[in-house]
C-alpha cells in the first residue's frame, strides 16, 4: 500500500455503488452466526452499541434484529452508504444513522457505550491511525470488537488493505484482548475475531480459554459453546481423530462441505479426495444417491480406502438414505462420534 494513499477518498468513491460483499455469500453468513453466538456466549451488555463504518447496513441489521432491545449508532463516511443503509434496515426503529468520519477527530454521538464494533473495517487504515482510533474509542466504550485478517498475506496487499496485529494494538492502546478465530478461510486466510477492554470479565476470559482448549467441557455454571463458536475445537479433536482411527499414508474420502480449508496441511501423509470430486478440486454434493454411490466406486478404484464425514456434513446421512444404508451394511464402521462418522471401504 502507499503511504500517500488517501482512505478517505477511496471510501467516498467506492460508497457512491458499493452495495455487496466481494467474499462468498456462505462465508459472510459463518461470519455473521459466529459473531452473533460469541456476543451473546460472552455476556457483554448490549444495551448500547456504537457501529464504526456500517456500510450498507450488513452487520447493523444482523445486530438489530439479535439484540432487538438495543440502541444502535451506526456511522459511516459515505452519505449514499448510509442511504443504502437505512433502505436495508428496513423498519428496525432501534438504529440511529449518522454521516461520521474517523480522521475528524469530533465527539462521537454519544460518550457511554457498552460495545463498539468495526467489522473489516480497521484493516483500511494504516497502523498509526488504527491505535489512535482505539484510544479515542475506549473513551466512550466499555467494550471494542473487530472482526479483520491478522496474518501476514502470501501476496502484496491492495493500497487500501493494512493487515494488522491486533492484540499488540489493543495493548498499546492499554486494553486487553481476547482472541476467537473464525472457522473458515477464504482464499488460504482466517479472520479473527477480537473483544477488548480496560478489564476482560471473567466470563469472557472462560469463554477464550474454552475455545483454545480442545479438551475444555463446561463446568457446572457455564453454558456449552453453540457450534460454530466450537470448529477450531471440533476441528482440532476431529484431526487426532482421523490419525488415531485410519493408518498413515492411507488416502481416504472426506466429506466436510469443503468447510475446513487447511486438511491438507492438518493431515499431511494422508491423500485426501474432496466429495464429490473433479480433478483434485470439490465439485459440490451429489445430485442423488446413485450419483453419490458411483463416484465412491470411482475414487475406491483409485485408491480411496476410507470414507470421513464430518459434523458439519452429517445431513448427508440423512439425506442421502440410500447412500448412507449401502455404508452401514457394505463397509466397516472405524469411528462415530459429535465429531466423524469414518467407514472403512471393503475390496
Amino acid at each position: 500500500m502507499s503511504e500517500g494513499f488517501d482512505v478517505n477518498r477511496y471510501w467516498l468513491e467506492r460508497g457512491q455503488n458499493y452495495i455487496a460483499e466481494n467474499f462468498p455469500q456462505e462465508f459472510h453468513r459463518l461470519q455473521e452466526k459466529f459473531l452473533i453466538e460469541i456476543l451473546k456466549a460472552s455476556r457483554i451488555p448490549m444495551d448500547r452499541i456504537l457501529e464504526i463504518g456500517c456500510g450498507f447496513g450488513r452487520i447493523t441489521k444482523l445486530l438489530a434484529e439479535a439484540f432487538p432491545d438495543s440502541r444502535i449508532a451506526a456511522l459511516d463516511l459515505s452519505r449514499e452508504q448510509l442511504e443504502n443503509a437505512r433502505k436495508y434496515c428496513g423498519e428496525n426503529s432501534n438504529i440511529s444513522f449518522h454521516q461520521y468520519d474517523l480522521y475528524s477527530k469530533a465527539p462521537f454521538p454519544g460518550t457511554e457505550y457498552d460495545l463498539v464494533i468495526a467489522i473489516e473495517v480497521f484493516l483500511h487504515h494504516p497502523r498509526p491511525v488504527v491505535r489512535g482510533f482505539l484510544q479515542r474509542l475506549a473513551g466512550v466504550a466499555r467494550h471494542i470488537v473487530n472482526i479483520d485478517w491478522s496474518e501476514d498475506w502470501p501476496w502484496k496487499t491492495p493500497e487500501h488493505v493494512w493487515v494488522h496485529d491486533y492484540s499488540s494494538l489493543y495493548a498499546e492502546a492499554g486494553l486487553r484482548s481476547a482472541t476467537f478465530v473464525l472457522p473458515q478461510k477464504v482464499d488460504g486466510l482466517q479472520q479473527k475475531l477480537f473483544i477488548a477492554a480496560r478489564q476482560l470479565s471473567p466470563a469472557l476470559i472462560h469463554l477464550e480459554q474454552q475455545l483454545r482448549a480442545p479438551e475444555a467441557k463446561p463446568t457446572a455454571d457455564k453454558q456449552p459453546l453453540p457450534e460454530v463458536a466450537r470448529w477450531p475445537q471440533l476441528l482440532q479433536l476431529a484431526i487426532r481423530d482421523i490419525k488415531k482411527s485410519i493408518p498413515a499414508g492411507a488416502t481416504l474420502i472426506l466429506v466436510n462441505d469443503d468447510q475446513w480449508g487447511n486438511e491438507e496441511r492438518a493431515l499431511g501423509g494422508y491423500r485426501i479426495f474432496p466429495f464429490l470430486e473433479r480433478d483434485g478440486q470439490y465439485w459440490g454434493p451429489p445430485a442423488d444417491d446413485r450419483t453419490a454411490l458411483r463416484e465412491l466406486a470411482r475414487l475406491r478404484q483409485a485408491g480411496a480406502t476410507h470414507i470421513v464425514f464430518a459434523w458439519s456434513s452429517f445431513w448427508w446421512l440423512e439425506h442421502y438414505s440410500g447412500f448412507h444404508q449401502h455404508l452401514r451394511s457394505a463397509c466397516e464402521l472405524v469411528l462415530e462420534n459429535e465429531r466423524l462418522v469414518i467407514f472403512r471401504l471393503r475390496s
